[in-house]
Parts: C-alpha cells; sequence; structure tokens
C-alpha cells in the first residue's frame, strides 16, 4: 500500500508541473508576427529606413527567441509526459501487486478459518 500511495504521489507531482499552451504561446508570438510582416511589407516596397531595418532584425531576433523557447517546452513537454506515463505504469504495477497481496491474504484467512474450525470439532 505504501508504495502505490508514493505512486500515486509521483503521478499527482507529475501532474502538477505546467507547461505553456498553445494559445497562449499564440498570444505572445502573432504581435511579432504582425510586426514583422508590416516590415517586410515595407521593405518590399522600398520604403525602409534604417530605423525600420533595424526594427526588422529586432523583430525577427525576438520572434525567433520566442519560437526557440516553445521548441524547447516542447521537448519539457513531451520528457514530463513520457516520466508521467512511466510512472502511471508503475503505479499500476504496485496497484496489481497490492491487490494480489490482498487476494492472497483473504485466502489465507479463509485457510486459517477453516483450519480452526477443524481443529474445534475434534
Amino acid at each position: 500500500m505504501k508504495k502505490l500511495a508514493a505512486m500515486l504521489g509521483a503521478i499527482l507531482l507529475l501532474s502538477l508541473t505546467g507547461c505553456a499552451t498553445e494559445d497562449y504561446v499564440r498570444t505572445q508570438v502573432d504581435p511579432l508576427t504582425e510586426r514583422v510582416n508590416k516590415l517586410e511589407t515595407a521593405v518590399n516596397a522600398g520604403l525602409m529606413t534604417d530605423a525600420d531595418r533595424a526594427a526588422v532584425k529586432q523583430a525577427t531576433d525576438k520572434s525567433q527567441q520566442a519560437m526557440d523557447k516553445v521548441n524547447a517546452l516542447e521537448g519539457d513537454v513531451k520528457q514530463s509526459a513520457q516520466k508521467a506515463d512511466e510512472a502511471a505504469a508503475r503505479a499500476e504495477n504496485a496497484a496489481k501487486e497490492a491487490q494480489a497481496s490482498a487476494d492472497s491474504a483473504h485466502h489465507s484467512v479463509k485457510k486459517s478459518e477453516k483450519i480452526f474450525k477443524l481443529e474445534q470439532k475434534k
């Protein structure tokens, strides 16, 4: 039972870890994407100043940083999910072992009761 409780505790801890949702990431990256698109349009029209070029570079760099963070988070989420799956499998095995032990104990109790009743008849 202690094993089962420990495994369930591990699963609970793993489930409490947070991760960024796609919608949250979009809300953070979309404004940068819009800004880059506007600046690219200005570049294509030949209307860019040095300040515009610097802004394009800054927006592109920030957009790349955001994508790098998203990719890193995705890897972390996959790793956490794999660990949670492994912990769940261990918890399931522990639960099966606990059930088998309980069944064995119940069988032993029944057997002891029968022996006791036979001894009482003698």
